[in-house]
């Protein structure tokens, strides 16, 4: 005679399995949706790099030189304080809005760079270091193709 523990056991799996087997049904149609929209926004991410970097390759090709620096350019600078962002931003004329948006960041950012309560991230370093390779010339006419944002506030000191 069968262990009657056994087939309670048995019977409850089954009754589970079947009470459960509807609501996985519905998690795995949202898992393959959420699998296509991955894949979808991941080929748009690879065509926005694409796009970019052709942007990127007509504007130096426009201004003559490199506007993303390379890994040499990027390496120059160790030390990234306030004072020798302030008297880059002085050697060029540039007010605190125009500096900002040469380097595509917010104008209270550079004001905390500035401050020293916060520091670059090395992104903005290596543009800072190819900003730096500039004269006024040059980044007058990079500021001139860059697009004017109405968020960025003119804070000159």
């Amino acid at each position: 005679m069968p262990n009657l523990g056994n087939i309670l056991k048995q019977e409850i799996n089954r009754l589970a399995r079947r009470a459960v087997k509807p609501a996985l049904a519905e998690m795995h149609k949202d898992i393959a949706e959420l699998k296509h929209r991955i894949a979808e926004q991941h080929k748009l991410i690879q065509k926005l790099e694409a796009d970019n970097s052709k942007l990127v390759a007509d504007l130096n090709g426009r201004t003559g030189k490199s506007v993303i620096p390379t890994g040499e350019a990027a390496g120059k600078i160790q030390r990234l304080g306030p004072k020798l962002i302030r008297a880059q931003r002085k050697r060029l004329g540039l007010s605190q809005r125009e500096f900002a948006l040469l380097l595509g960041v917010s104008v209270n950012t550079l004001v905390l760079w500035e401050s020293g309560k916060t520091n670059p991230r090395e992104k903005v370093r290596a543009q800072f270091a190819a900003i730096r390779e500039m004269g006024r010339r040059d980044v007058k006419k990079l500021l001139e193709t860059k697009p004017q944002t109405e968020n960025t506030e003119s804070i000159n000191k």
